[in-house]
């Protein structure tokens, strides 16, 4: 997109929230403008910014510049999001949202000239609860699992388990490609089912070993099953949330699957002349539980995921987000914090967080929480499974979800390659302090 359209884009959107504000006044969410008496006909706005101040150990041979550094610390725009979406008939649903991600101090152009992208732009028909059909720029066909489309405000981590979103080979957010999808509900089983046209891989290693064929994509298929034991959560949004703080009741089961036709290529070892085609074929299984334990407003969070991954012979990917470092693929890891955390194999996810009790003190509003976080990738090309861990603390200013300050610690594997084998040489870390801003 072009700085001027960017410009634009964003004089625009400002004028709308000015609008809202004007127009919102005497209502008790200013952000969001009612189009009918009842409310259910509206357009509803929103905006988040993560800051993030980080220091990391460098993975080994990474380079800033022309320098290789063994550690960095650097400011990072980690996420940036403005959004407008609404019911605009009884029946007709959009959402737009434009952002970017990950602005550090590698873009040698600077960050003033780093354009905003159109992240999400559907339109939806709704027939009826149980029947959505919509399409655009979209994360509704995602992936397997919950955290392949997450709610980055209500995020439990620091971040989001972003293997979830990287299991799709050919998206560019991450998780947001160009679909056509139906959703909806069935009492407390809720589904979601998309068809996708996937970005083309502009460039590919063709070896041995399964990588992205550069090759026109075939159509992805994703669908997932959500079943609710508590409370329902809503669906007008593909995005899930990591932690409702103790206001709801959520205990839901997820059943995931993924595929496209001839998504990656290899060379085959018996012909160096000839090309072999693989599928893509992802199974994801998930449980997500959010509770409040007493009437002291202190509440448990839980989540729990495996993916089944196949990407063809010995795929793997390397996860940085952001790097620091400049890119080389000689290395096993990647560059700067990268860590290998896709690839064919069986991934498994957990985490855990803790709310505090509420302050006994009525005029402190600010609450605390707590929690890990782990992933183990034990994949088809590693000699020892890659295990990646996570501490951290979020504190909620205004005691609900938006305004936050999070610090978190991450340590990660470290493999070298030895000949054929890929075995673990080493562990590396990173701290993050993140200031959170939104509504």
């Amino acid at each position: 997109m072009k700085p001027k359209l960017t410009k634009t884009a964003v004089l625009i959107f400002l004028l709308f929230l000015k609008s809202v504000a004007f127009q919102a006044q005497e209502t008790k969410n200013p952000f969001k403008v009612n189009l009918s008496e009842d409310g259910k006909k509206y357009i509803k706005f929103g905006a988040n910014f993560q800051l993030w101040a980080r220091y990391t150990e460098l993975n080994p041979n990474s380079k800033i510049g022309d320098n290789v550094v063994a550690q960095s610390t650097d400011i990072v725009i980690r996420r940036l999001r403005l959004q407008a979406m609404g019911m605009l008939t009884d029946n007709v649903f959009f959402h737009l949202q434009l952002g970017q991600n990950n602005i550090n101090f590698t873009q040698n152009t600077g960050p003033s000239n780093t354009p905003l992208s159109v992240l999400d732009a559907i339109g939806e028909y709704h027939f009826n609860d149980k029947f959505h059909l919509g399409g655009g720029l979209t994360a509704w066909g995602a992936g397997t699992t919950r955290y392949s489309a997450n709610s980055s405000s209500s995020q439990l981590t620091l971040d989001a388990p972003i293997y979830q979103q990287n299991i799709n080979v050919s998206s560019t957010f991450g998780n947001r490609n160009l679909s056509i999808y139906a959703k909806g509900m069935f009492d407390k089983l809720s589904y979601r089912v998309a068809i996708t046209n996937p970005y083309r891989n502009a460039t590919s290693t063709l070896n041995l070993n399964s990588t992205i064929s550069t090759h026109t994509p075939k159509a992805q298929y994703a669908g997932m099953l959500t079943y609710a034991f508590a409370e329902k959560e809503s669906n007008t949004e593909p995005y899930n949330k990591g932690t409702y703080l103790g206001t709801k009741k959520i205990f839901n089961v997820g059943l995931g699957y993924l595929t496209q036709a001839k998504a990656m290529w290899r060379v085959d070892p018996n012909d160096a002349t000839a090309v072999l085609y693989d599928d893509m074929n992802v199974l994801g299984l998930d449980l997500f539980y959010d509770k409040p334990i007493s009437a002291k407003g202190d509440a448990l969070t839980v989540y729990a995921a495996y993916n089944n991954c196949n990407f063809g012979k010995n795929y793997t990917r390397s996860i940085a987000t952001p790097d620091p470092a400049i890119a080389d693929g000689s290395l096993v890891n990647g560059s700067g914090n990268g860590f290998i955390g896709v690839g064919t194999g069986n991934i498994y996810y957990g985490q855990v967080g803790y709310l505090i009790a509420k302050p006994t003190n009525p005029s402190t509003k600010g609450r605390l929480q707590v929690y890990a976080a782990g992933q183990i990738a034990d994949l088809e090309a590693l000699d020892n499974p890659m295990s990646l861990y996570e501490l951290g603390a979020n504190y909620y200013l205004t005691g609900t979800l938006g305004p936050k300050v999070s610090l978190g610690y991450q340590n990660r594997s470290i493999f070298e390659k030895t000949g054929a084998q890929y075995p673990q040489s080493d562990r590396k870390s990173m701290i993050v302090l993140q200031f959170q801003v939104s509504f």
